[in-house]
């Protein structure tokens, strides 16, 4: 099973209280920045931070993300949400009349925007009006000199709605300083090192997001095809629904439909959400083959589920089909249920199923567990409470590894 990590650093108040985390791109254990494309570091961080099971408790907090000069004109911005990410603008982005209208929009939208490592420039000079849309500025106590703080802080005078950060701080002496001159948030080794967040990572296919892709791209887009595709891998529909029910959807009513979700998101904005997700997955590992098997066990239970629900003329099958395609995330991600599974973004009617506690649902997945194991007595024991026979249950059972089978070719 492949592990993903996303390094993180403390922003902290006058106070010492935590403020927000400034995440980091990381690829391993070891801590530091390594040899990556600065955009795919990026977009590497928000998927592993906020659509990947296991890190909520730094998603939980606002966090400050480093953007660059191309990054900053894409469209990723319409998938995340401006209540907890702070963009971090690189200290090489040069500024433009089409950078600044980029962020004028941002604003608009709601995001607080950041300058990183700041020194004053003449290009600054060119564009003022970039320092009104600017929330905070972060200077780099140990690469600047007091003058060229002073230059920047002067800043202040002109511009009061701005706070500023001093980072790279290593001394209690540059901490009482930065305070004493009206700094309000600081970060560096004084008060602590980067540490790193490591969790396992759901496996996908690349060849999967670009089928949604041109399916997407037709004249008429079929969303029942597409939302048909996403079920089949349980990586996608987990980051679907957790992106809908967390970040995008405001509303105490859970989305559980696969096809729900593209419908409130809108093609438009769906199409960018799988371009983005697309851009990170072509450029990851291939999945080990451990994952694949679970994969593809995975979307048989779903089916399976799925089916006999149908046969019992549950009008929730979508549900039954979630049951059964995340009834094995805690053996992918090797967590123990108890912690991964009220994770999960679906009802929790299906968390406490998955959890051992007796549902409506509970026979449901325990047949299919039983045809697993090839106790066929004990799958139609169970089935028989439904009011299914052996000849439909085994009607059932075909019908779902056919389907299972397609599925697979499929992945």
């Amino acid at each position: 099973m492949e592990e993903i990590f996303v390094g993180r650093q403390p922003i902290l108040d006058a106070k010492g209280n935590l403020f927000a985390y400034e995440l980091l791109y990381r690829n391993s254990n070891k801590n530091f920045f390594p040899d990556i494309d600065p955009e795919i570091a990026t977009i590497g961080v928000i998927v592993n931070t906020y659509l990947s099971p296991g890190f909520e408790h730094i998603a939980a907090k606002k966090t400050f993300v480093n953007f660059s000069a191309s990054l900053l004109t894409t469209d990723i911005f319409d998938t995340l949400d401006p209540d907890r990410i702070i963009i971090e603008i690189l200290e090489d982005v040069e500024i433009t009349p089409v950078i600044l209208s980029k962020l004028q929009k941002l604003k608009r939208a709601g995001f607080q925007l950041a300058l990183d490592d700041f020194i004053l420039q003449k290009q600054f000079n060119l564009y003022p009006a970039l320092f009104q849309l600017i929330d905070l500025i972060k200077v780099d106590f140990m690469s600047t000199t007091e003058s060229q703080r002073a230059a920047i802080e002067s800043l202040k005078t002109t511009y009061p709605h701005i706070t500023f950060l001093a980072e790279k701080v290593e001394t209690e002496e540059e901490f009482n300083q930065g305070k004493s001159i009206g700094y309000e948030l600081f970060q560096g080794y004084f008060f602590a090192k980067p540490d790193i967040v490591k969790n396992n990572k759901l496996p996908a296919d690349t060849l999967l997001y670009f089928e949604i892709l041109k399916l997407l791209n037709e004249e008429t887009p079929n969303i029942e095809k597409i939302a048909a595709l996403i079920m089949q891998d349980i990586s996608l529909s987990y980051k679907l629904l957790k992106h809908l029910n967390t970040y995008a959807f405001k509303s105490s009513k859970k989305v559980i439909s696969v096809h729900q979700a593209i419908v409130i998101m809108g093609l438009k904005d769906f199409n960018k959400w799988i371009q983005f997700l697309a851009i990170y997955q072509k450029c990851s590992q291939e999945p080990d083959g451990r994952a694949k098997v679970l994969m593809n066990y995975s979307v048989a239970r779903a089916n399976l589920c799925e089916l006999l629900a149908a046969h019992c003329g549950k009008q929730n099958t979508d549900e039954y089909y979630m049951l059964g395609m995340f009834s094995l995330i805690d053996v992918i991600l090797k967590q123990e249920p108890s912690y991964i599974f009220p994770l999960m973004p679906v009802t929790t009617e299906i968390i406490d199923t998955l959890c051992g506690h007796k549902t409506e649902m509970t026979p449901y997945l325990r047949i299919v567990q039983a045809l697993e194991r090839l106790d066929y007595s004990g799958a139609l024991t169970l089935a028989e409470t439904l009011g299914i026979s052996e000849k439909d249950l085994s009607l059932i059972a075909l019908k779902a590894t056919h389907a299972g089978n397609e599925a697979v070719t499929i992945n």
